[in-house]
């Protein structure tokens, strides 16, 4: 099933975790605005590494997120039982036409957290067929999941802490007899994690609700 992504309305806010609770991850009172301009950056780099460890599709006409959008979306369809949205979570439809008709679906036919619709029209369910199926649909958070911002907040605080120290040291040691003798050990080769998505372990388990997984 080929399908085409174009993004109608972008995002006006592409940040996965508020302000006020990263100013909190950074030590600051939730109202200190001291270091919004650094900690707005670093939202925005957490968020596009998390939309891209979850493989969120690329649309035209705007960056992927998994914030709310509307988009349109374009299939060449030829027999298939359901039509696979390329956004999920809080799907809704706004229209679907087939050949340029307007098709009215019933509220049996999409799943609004997978992001999967079937052609329910009259009370049958029936195959997509047309030559070209359109469907315009929002989808996306308006607002961030718990579960998500938190692990925005949690990675900043992270990052925000090896900002401060360097990530490759691994121990020092420092002696007083007179003159001061300091040895540092470092990790050989770097930091690495262990779950493949370049965060630290145990993190890709908490983005599994959002991860887009092949179907079929």
């Amino acid at each position: 099933m080929d399908a085409r992504l174009e993004i109608i309305t972008p995002a006006a806010d592409t940040m996965l975790a508020p302000i006020a609770d990263l100013r909190a991850a950074a030590g600051l009172s939730r109202s200190d605005a001291s270091r919004d301009e650094e900690l707005t950056a670093l939202g925005k780099r957490i968020s596009a590494e998390i939309v891209d460890a979850c493989g969120i599709a690329v649309g035209k006409g705007g960056e992927p997120t998994l914030r709310k959008e509307r988009v349109r979306e374009t299939f060449c369809c030829s027999g298939n039982d359901v039509l696979i949205l390329a956004r999920r979570h809080n799907v809704e439809i706004v229209t679907v036409t087939e050949n340029g008709a307007e098709v009215t679906l019933d509220a049996r036919s999409v799943d609004v957290e997978a992001g999967l619709v079937e052609r329910w029209v009259d009370g049958r369910r029936t195959c997509w067929q047309a030559r070209e199926t359109v469907v315009t649909y929002d989808a996306g958070f308006d607002t961030v999941p718990p579960s998500l911002s938190g692990v925005v907040t949690d990675l900043a605080r992270i990052r925000l802490s090896e900002a401060s120290a360097d990530p490759l040291v691994k121990a020092t040691t420092v002696d007083v007899d007179g003159v001061d003798s300091v040895r540092t050990e470092r990790w050989v080769g770097g930091l690495a994690t262990s779950d493949g998505t370049g965060f630290p372990a145990g993190f890709s388990a908490r983005l599994e609700r959002f991860m887009n997984r092949a179907i079929g």
